[in-house]
């Protein structure tokens, strides 16, 4: 969890006995692929980080999946929106390979933040993740075409086209897996 140090201790400026009250507070979960860590109407209680595998998140629509997010190694994983309003989400979240996570619940978060208001620079890490992560991908939905979109999510996440299978890289870049193969053969041609 040399992530977790670095965040707390590098990133935020935190001292150790943070991020010790931290772990002494998160719980670890085990998910196998294919198992959902929260799903579309349930009230999202926890944020989290994963420590290994790989996650997605998705909503559907008219019985079709549309992927929006994935989740990696050493990245936080929450359905945000539902975390903060503690109302219904409209996402899934499943594990597309055998995953582990730390997690703390938003109790246990709000009760850290209440005793040492240090705790407010990790909210404040989080909400900036989520809020970059969401206008960066909006932005590029707008401006930028299919090619600049694959080549930003290869900049976001180096190595996911090694991570995740071709067909949810093509839903969360909104187009037919046939043209992310016509994408990729093009960006290969022109290096």
């Amino acid at each position: 969890m040399d992530f977790l140090k670095d965040i707390f201790i590098d990133k935020l400026g935190l001292e150790m006995h943070h991020l010790e009250k931290f772990i002494s507070l998160s719980r670890a979960k085990s998910l196998k692929k294919k198992e959902h860590l929260i799903q579309e109407g349930a009230v999202c209680e926890f944020v989290g980080f994963v420590i290994s595998g790989k996650l997605r998140s998705y909503v559907q629509n008219d019985n079709q999946e549309f992927n929006n997010d994935f989740y990696l190694q050493n990245s936080l994983v929450t359905a945000y929106t539902s975390y903060l309003t503690q109302s219904q989400t409209n996402c899934n979240i499943e594990a597309l390979s055998d995953t582990q996570i730390v997690y703390i619940t938003h109790k246990q978060f709000n009760t850290l933040i209440e005793e040492d208001v240090h705790f407010l620079k990790l909210a404040k890490y989080i909400s900036d993740v989520f809020f970059i992560k969401k206008c960066k991908r909006e932005t590029s939905f707008l401006k930028n075409s299919a090619t600049e979109r694959y080549e930003l999510l290869c900049k976001t996440y180096p190595g996911i086209e090694q991570e995740i299978s071709q067909y949810h890289i093509a839903s969360y870049l909104g187009i037919k897996p046939e043209s992310l193969s016509r994408i990729k053969l093009l960006t290969y041609i022109n290096k």
